[in-house]
């Protein structure tokens, strides 16, 4: 570090200021330390600098489900913050299994992590425990815990469905149907009652025959689609709470030979870079997933260097409605 701010001509602090970001530093001078950096290939001694300061400058994230494309998004923001601030990445696949999440947990504090960030398993404040007793920083992604003071960083799951809700009945839709996911798990929780307390604002009631439960992945999306849709007086339009059950849905209604949006409407809730492609391009609503992962590496990051004290803090980012073909209003009166 002496010999890069010999060559860039300032203090050994100032370099220290731009490799760690802990204090503003000009942009040309910043440039000249980076350029100094590059020309010596100067590589920081991360094992003496976690002595210094009894970090070990890695994060873990937990999700559960790394096929899933919403997830892999926020994978990648929360990276990109991390490489950027000097932190590498160990990422855990769940499964959704409280058991595997507490494991992974248990062995990336027994590895010093700095901080974790869980996308967790269940929403109860009982099946965390394990998160809570590590004593290590975290920060929960995408779902909350019910009764956990803790940081969140998720999406308003409930504005979200309000404008399908919205959508479907200005079309003219009273007669529709839902796939959920699982109310174990909040982002489950909070669509399914999002739902339903929005079409009652609006007049119209979520019949609980037309209501199936899935585990957010495609098989449990094909065999709701398919139950819903053989019904002897089908839904008009069908709302899926996540992508995979989305795509397991579409899946089933080629197969029944059903026509989209002639025979029922389809609304998805993610909008994963398939959507425009389906047949016919696909309603959904969109969230900020890579900003999700953003938001949550920055507030787990800041809370390990400089708020381990602080306050917690929820952040629900805004979801938008994206209108493709395959909704239309209703054809068949409701029943």
């Amino acid at each position: 570090m002496k010999d890069v701010a010999e060559r860039a001509r300032v203090s050994v602090s100032t370099v220290s200021h731009v490799l760690n970001g802990t204090r503003k530093v000009s942009e040309k001078t910043r440039g000249e330390v980076l350029a100094a950096v590059e020309e010596l290939s100067y590589r920081p001694n991360l094992l003496a600098k976690g002595l210094k300061t009894r970090r070990t400058y890695t994060i873990g994230l937990l999700i559960p489900d790394i096929r899933n494309s919403f997830f892999t998004s926020v994978v990648r923001g929360v990276e990109d913050v991390a490489l950027s601030r000097g932190y590498h990445l160990f990422l855990c696949n769940t499964d959704e299994d409280p058991e595997r999440e507490d494991e992974y947990v248990r062995e990336l504090a027994r590895k010093r992590v700095d901080g974790l960030m869980v996308a967790p398993s269940a929403r109860r404040e009982a099946d965390i425990r394990r998160l809570r007793g590590e004593g290590v920083p975290f920060v929960l992604v995408d779902r909350d815990v019910e009764g956990v003071d803790a940081d969140v960083v998720g999406v308003d799951n409930r504005a979200g469905m309000r404008l399908i809700a919205e959508h479907l009945v200005g079309l003219g839709h009273q007669r529709m149907a839902m796939i959920s996911g699982p109310l174990d798990k909040a982002s489950g929780y909070e669509r399914h009652l999002g739902l339903r307390d929005a079409l009652s604002d609006l007049g119209v009631e979520l019949d609980d025959s037309l209501v199936r439960f899935g585990d957010f992945r495609t098989s449990s999306g094909r065999e709701g689609a398919r139950e819903l849709l053989s019904l002897s007086s089908p839904p008009t339009a069908l709302i899926t709470a996540n992508n995979q059950m989305t795509l397991g849905a579409l899946l089933t209604i080629s197969e029944m030979g059903l026509d989209v949006p002639g025979d029922v409407s389809v609304v998805g809730f993610d909008d994963p870079e398939w959507a425009p492609l389906t047949g016919p391009p696909l309603t959904t609503v969109a969230q900020p997933t890579y900003e999700m992962g953003v938001k949550a590496a920055r507030m787990l990051l800041d809370r390990i260097e400089t708020e381990l004290g602080a306050e917690s803090r929820k952040l629900l980012l805004e979801p938008w409605l994206v209108v493709r073909e395959s909704t239309a209003p209703a054809k068949r009166p409701s029943t």
